[in-house]
């Protein structure tokens, strides 16, 4: 398989043809349309998920049982909990500029 694609690959490569532009690419790029900026539309189900996601926790009694829960919880694991976020976001901010470990 993989001479075949060698010779493929050199094949393609010893007759490729390049066609003359022309400036015609920039012509057609200056005619396409601008794009409107949709970013807001993020935010909306971002604001409308965290309202119905409040709403259903206070209507079901979730809350009130997590703070239940937490009561019964040592002091020093949520401490620990805590002092591990900043971690966690450092971390996520360094994966996501990282060219090589893209998760999106």
């Amino acid at each position: 398989m993989e001479t075949n694609d060698k010779l493929l690959k050199d094949f393609f490569s010893e007759n490729k043809k390049q066609i003359v532009d022309n400036g015609f690419t920039k012509r057609v790029i200056r005619k396409l349309p601008e794009q409107s900026d949709r970013a807001w539309i993020i935010w909306v189900f971002a604001a409308f998920g965290v309202a119905l996601t409040f709403y259903i926790g206070l209507q079901t009694g979730l809350f009130e049982q997590i703070i239940f829960l937490l009561k019964k919880v040592p002091f020093y694991y949520l401490l620990a909990g805590v002092f591990c976020f900043p971690l966690l976001g450092i971390a996520g901010c360094y994966l996501s500029q990282n060219k090589a470990c893209r998760i999106i």
